[in-house]
């Protein structure tokens, strides 16, 4: 038996990510009591007046063990009846699922078998053939002779097994820059297994889907229109591709999975055929699906509270938000300089090109005091525009999963 409706106390799992701060911003439109564990490093929370309380762990990415210990500690004080985890930490919960089941009523994670298949993008290729998902060409190598061979794969991509925020992903362009990438020390330091996937020309379709126990029960597409800071979505649309809801249903029965998942695919062609290019164990970013009607988070606490669902949610087409934050850091880091910092936040302020008819995600205005933090980075950009590493960092944030943490969890799951 379900849950009854009504304001949740929520515990999200970390507080640097855009998805953290944008499960944040709805959760709060919503009324739900929430609660953030925070490891430090640039929190997109700091000053909401949606979060009633913060708890102090160690990072996620210095290793997950010693992070769901810290998180036990939290849950054993009570207070809770909901966990959302909000990046990879799905995947550490998933790996143990039980102890956290007996911890807290509310947490929606699939088998761990499951997370593995989608986690690790070696094993992921293999899981779209399986489904019947379309994918780009592909090769899984595990030597650098063999990945400098496949240059017939060019231009492509080389992927580490088990990466985030865009790193462990090399663009390459021609064999000598491929032969460059198979020497670097860091490309086979990990299980020994590396992924060329050829590049496909076409727009970028971020798919988000919340699924009970294989059936998918929200689902939302958008498309980049705009590249931001470390591979971050400056602006997106909403649209709707019927055949992406056919191809989540089958990914969520060849899997039986339960939660968020979500996937990035290139549209190829007039008929925007979508191949999937990333599975990511999580719900990115879901503003934009909130606005567009999608009821992403709804659904997802739906699920995690064992409330019966009904059928399959999806969004309106043609809705825009943006990530002004994350648009004025990638002018930065491009070096565009004061001038280019300059007329992208001149563009938001008259609410030109991409800002027109356009919500921000990161800063609703619902939220004063967390738009500072924000406004004054801007600032400072403005003055100083190569002052953006000190600003944003360039090491692993503290909420992702590295290599040796996913082996910490593999290895004990066996």
């Amino acid at each position: 038996m379900g849950e009854p409706s009504g304001p949740h106390r929520v515990l999200l799992t970390e507080t640097t990510s855009a998805s953290a701060r944008e499960v944040l911003t709805v959760l709060g439109h919503l009324g739900h009591r929430v609660g953030v564990l925070d490891a430090g490093g640039m929190s997109f929370t700091r000053g909401s007046r949606w979060v009633a309380r913060r708890h102090r762990v160690p990072p996620f990415n210095a290793g997950p063990l010693r992070w769901l210990d810290a998180l036990a500690g939290v849950l054993a004080g009570g207070g809770y009846d909901v966990v959302l985890p909000t990046h990879e930490q799905l995947s550490a919960l998933s790996a143990h699922r039980e102890r956290f089941a007996a911890l807290v009523p509310g947490l929606a994670v699939p088998e761990f078998a499951a997370v593995r298949r989608a986690q690790d993008k070696a094993e992921a290729v293999a899981l779209l053939d399986e489904a019947g998902l379309a994918r780009p060409e592909t090769a899984v190598v595990t030597s650098p002779g063999e990945l400098a061979a496949r240059d017939d794969l060019l231009p492509g991509y080389v992927k580490l097994p088990v990466a985030t925020a865009s790193r462990g992903v090399w663009r390459v362009g021609d064999a000598a820059e491929l032969r460059r990438v198979a020497a670097l020390p860091e490309v086979f330091a990990g299980d020994g297994r590396v992924v060329l996937q050829r590049a496909l020309a076409g727009p970028v379709a971020m798919v988000s889907a919340v699924f009970d126990r294989g059936r998918p029960v929200g689902a939302h597409v958008v498309v980049r229109r705009r590249d931001g800071f470390q591979g971050g979505a400056a602006a997106k649309e909403s649209v709707r591709l019927p055949d992406v809801e056919r191809d989540l249903a089958a990914l969520g029965r060849t899997l039986r999975w339960h939660g968020p998942l979500s996937a990035d695919a290139v549209l190829v062609g007039e008929a925007r055929v979508a191949h999937y290019i990333d599975l990511n164990p999580r719900l990115v970013e879901p503003v934009n699906a909130h606005l567009a009607g999608a009821a992403l988070v709804e659904r997802w606490l739906d699920v995690s509270t064992g409330r019966p669902v009904g059928d399959l949610v999806t969004g309106a087409a043609g809705v825009r938000t943006h990530a002004l934050l994350l648009a004025v850091l990638g002018a930065a880091a491009d070096g565009r300089g004061r001038r280019g910092v300059a007329a992208e936040l001149a563009r938001a302020a008259a609410r030109r090109g991409w800002y027109a008819r356009s919500a921000e995600e990161l800063t609703p205005w619902a939220d004063p005091l967390s738009r500072l933090p924000p406004a004054l980075a801007a600032g400072v950009l403005l003055v100083r525009p190569a002052a953006w590493p000190a600003l944003a960092g360039t090491g692993v944030p503290p909420h992702a999963l590295t290599a040796a943490g996913w082996r910490e969890l593999t290895d004990r799951a066996g």
